[in-house]
């Protein structure tokens, strides 16, 4: 049995902007960071959540990210723009990319920006979830570290190379996919070596090519395989093409192999009403969600959930009864503390 302790989200936010102001980072920019992990461990997407605070600070300390963040743009047209981070933290300026795309969206109908020499976006749900609120359209592409083999391949030539869209629903939360294109995120590996479980077959190789359950000989040091054979191929290639020709950003088998740096990232938003009504595009879509709702579930299903749904259940679940860090994870959260000289807060269990 995994052992956890149960922590609100106000003192991990609290914990997680003292964490990145001693690293010297600004602090509307550290509430940024703070606000973007404590919300992914919210949605239970722990691999990208506040287990990432003792990576970004190594990341500073390493020179690998700046922690002050100075965005420049490359190149812009009414519709699209291409900045350069600056090799700033990556959630800075992943969020002005967000920010950019809703306002020509909103002016145009359509906002495309790419960016290049920044650190790890974390998780793309944050991006394209917000874009959905504006009533508009989002998706986004991210490569990084190559640590994934193409299909019927042994060496890694992709990041985990993950992609998102959002739709929105009047009324309702968006529907949000947010998934890596390898069989497994990285850090879904890592979590799974802190809390000493094993990992599915079918999701990576051992440093001699072999396939294994066992999480330590896969991440960083095996390789991890496309999720859905050669879909997941396909898709991973898809990101790669996105995130680096485009953008002319690192392609992943260029980037450093830690977890507080990307390749590239790539953010659209559009507008619906490019090709019909807003009320239109809501009745249809709504329709398609009660379709999908009232489902016959299948054998073994007690429902059929959208995209995003299960998140959305996590959050509320967790807003109330706090978010849970495993032992290995806390740990970690530890040592940085120790070496920031700050104090973790308490867990709620105690």
């Amino acid at each position: 049995m995994v052992e956890y302790l149960r922590f609100s989200k106000d003192d991990l936010y609290q914990f997680c902007i003292e964490a990145f102001t001693k690293a010297g980072v600004p602090k509307s920019d550290a509430e940024l960071l703070a606000d973007h992990l404590v919300t992914a461990s919210l949605r239970g997407v722990d691999s990208h959540g506040v287990i990432r605070v003792p990576y970004y600070v190594d990341g500073i300390k390493k020179g690998l990210v700046s922690p002050v963040t100075k965005i420049t743009i490359i190149k812009e047209t009414p519709i699209s723009a291409l900045i350069d981070g600056g090799k700033g933290l990556g959630i800075v300026v992943a969020n002005e990319a967000m920010k950019m795309a809703i306002k020509k969206a909103k002016n145009s109908g359509v906002g495309l920006i790419g960016a290049k020499n920044l650190g790890h976006v974390g998780m793309l749900a944050y991006y394209t979830k917000k874009i959905a609120k504006e009533k508009l359209i989002g998706f986004a592409f991210a490569n990084g570290p190559a640590l994934v083999a193409p299909w019927g391949g042994a060496e890694k030539v992709f990041g985990t190379n993950p992609l998102s869209y959002a739709f929105p629903v009047d009324d309702k939360e968006p529907i949000v996919l947010d998934i890596a294109t390898s069989a497994m995120a990285s850090f879904k590996i890592k979590v799974a070596a802190l809390r000493g479980e094993k990992i599915p077959e079918g999701v990576g190789l051992d440093p001699d090519g072999n396939p294994t359950t066992d999480p330590t000989k896969v991440f960083r040091v095996g390789t991890i395989l496309p999720f859905g054979k050669h879909k997941g191929y396909g898709l991973s290639l898809l990101v790669e093409l996105m995130s680096y020709v485009l953008t002319g950003a690192l392609p992943s088998t260029k980037v450093p192999i830690h977890a507080s740096v990307q390749g590239g990232f790539f953010i659209m938003a559009v507008d619906p009403t490019l090709f019909r009504s807003y009320e239109e595009y809501s009745k249809d879509v709504k329709e398609l969600v009660e379709k999908i709702k009232s489902c016959k579930p299948a054998k073994g299903f007690d429902e059929v959930f959208l995209p995003g749904e299960i998140e959305d259940r996590t959050t509320k679940e967790r807003l109330e009864k706090g978010i849970p860090i495993d032992k290995g994870t806390l740990k970690e959260l530890e040592q940085v503390a120790k070496e920031l000289n700050i104090r973790l807060p308490k867990p709620l269990d105690t």
